[in-house]
């Protein structure tokens, strides 16, 4: 596993051992990249479910501000905060463990905001509709922010979820990305 794109493309991340985390895959992570890249440039991130933290890392290797990193796992946020330390990322970003709904209750609550958000949670658990239906209650996500989430291509998500509105949906194999626009 390793940075694809930007300042520090190439660079080898730390991975996860067997069955502990599913990174996502390269080529999906390539595909939001390259849907994204226009706004990631001096973004504030938000990487749910960071698992690796690739997508995050990804994120400041193409210019992004700052990255909160969001996990209930301790093996993946020490993995992340390695990979952040490796990277020289650690100025840029914050790792957080607690769950989701913790999480986003307390950056809503703080008035934290990001322009970016996506959501990678474990198949089969239900965790992207909860998350988006939170995101869509709250105003963690900026107005005209984007929230990308990754799924099974078997899972079909709705038009909408409180001020979330699909915009963009596209399968790669067994993954799917689907976009929403933050509309207050």
């Amino acid at each position: 596993m390793h940075i694809i794109g930007g300042k520090k493309k190439g660079h080898k991340l730390y991975g996860p051992g067997p069955d502990e985390i599913r990174p996502i895959r390269h080529l999906v992570r390539k595909a939001l990249f390259d849907i994204l890249h226009k706004v990631v440039p001096g973004s504030n991130f938000l990487d749910l479910f960071a698992g690796t933290g690739s997508v995050g890392l990804e994120a400041l290797s193409r210019g992004a501000d700052h990255v909160t990193f969001v996990d209930r796992f301790s093996g993946a946020t020490n993995l992340i905060n390695k990979n952040v330390e490796k990277l020289g990322f650690s100025n840029s970003t914050n790792v957080c463990q607690m769950e989701t709904e913790e999480a986003l209750d307390k950056f809503d609550r703080r008035d934290r905001r990001f322009d970016l958000v996506f959501i990678g949670p474990p198949y089969g658990e239900g965790l992207e509709e909860d998350t988006l239906n939170q995101l869509g209650r709250n105003k963690v996500a900026k107005n005209r922010g984007l929230v990308a989430v990754e799924v099974f291509f078997k899972n079909d998500l709705a038009r909408s979820y409180g001020s979330l509105v699909k915009i963009k949906e596209s399968e790669y194999g067994q993954n799917k990305l689907i976009f929403y626009r933050k509309e207050d």
